[in-house]
């Protein structure tokens, strides 16, 4: 009997102990190793479309691992996906909006890099993916200014009494406000209006260069009615060729016109131009509208 007794208090030991490693596996189950990518930027390919911008600013990636999100990835950058086996990856160029760092989309112009590959648990996968615009966007020209010598080839006017824009050429040929003094301003308006179609994404995208601030607004017209232009954004000095994406569906929707003129507006502000610098410039070029 007493062995008998040791016998069953063995075999209840044994039960408890595979029990017990069972349990551990259930609450700490083992994890997989992600397969990692890294992705210093897009490659833009220029659009079949000639009067199509060829510049951009993608500065961001929007990642889907076989249609589920991954997540939002600054570029460059080094991210992880959790896979097994054969998946596609798919990479969205992402944009800030107005130029605003907490406000960034998918831009929906431009299309959608995939890849297939196979999962490599601890390794790093190196990709350069490819973007374009959609074939089907549509494309409106706000000003190319030109491409002709001589000033005032620039598809804005001047409104009101202030300096003019001149046509100037600066890699692009573009449109380039100068003040001399702080008592300079310039407030210049679209030559011709434009239509925006209502309920599609709408962007205005443009490339600047500039040493002073200035503002990008827009008119609504209704009939021989105009609104009073509003300024959506404001564009501090950068000094080389940006591009900008100006969201312009939302003033659409909420100022319903029938056409639009848009605006730029540049002050003299010592306070926000680089040290050293007495003559203010600015250079805008290649303005158009994206929609679908």
């Amino acid at each position: 009997m007493h062995i008998s007794k040791i016998k069953l208090k063995y075999y209840i030991f044994i039960f408890l102990a595979i029990y017990y490693l069972q349990s551990c596996n259930i609450i700490n189950p083992a994890e997989n190793v992600p397969t990692y990518f890294h992705i210093d930027s897009f490659t833009f390919t220029s659009p079949a479309n000639k009067y199509l911008s060829k510049t951009h600013d993608i500065n961001a990636v929007w990642v889907y691992y076989n249609n589920s999100p991954i997540g939002v990835f600054d570029l460059p950058a080094t991210f992880p996906v959790m896979c097994t086996g054969s998946g596609q990856l798919e990479l969205m160029p992402g944009v800030l909006i107005d130029g605003q760092n907490n406000m960034m989309t998918g831009y929906p112009f431009y299309t959608i890099d995939t890849v297939t590959f196979n999962a490599q648990p601890g390794k790093i996968i190196y990709h350069q993916p490819k973007t374009t615009y959609f074939s089907a966007v549509k494309c409106t020209q706000i000003s190319l200014f030109g491409s002709g010598t001589g000033s005032g080839i620039t598809g804005f006017s001047n409104w009101g009494n202030t300096l003019p824009m001149t046509q100037y050429f600066d890699t692009f040929f573009c449109g380039k406000i100068v003040l001399n003094s702080p008592a300079d301003s310039s407030v210049d308006s679209t030559s011709t209006t434009f239509a925006i179609a209502k309920g599609n994404s709408a962007f205005i995208e443009f490339d600047y260069k500039t040493t002073i601030p200035f503002y990008i607004g827009l008119q609504a017209n209704v009939s021989t009615i105009s609104s009073t232009p509003y300024y959506l954004t404001g564009l501090y000095p950068n000094a080389g060729w940006k591009h900008f994406y100006l969201s312009v569906a939302d003033f659409n929707a909420q100022y319903q016109g029938t056409s639009y003129n848009m605006y730029i507006k540049a002050n003299y502000d010592t306070s926000l131009m680089p040290k050293g610098i007495k003559t203010g410039t600015m250079l805008i070029a290649n303005v158009q509208l994206i929609t679908f």
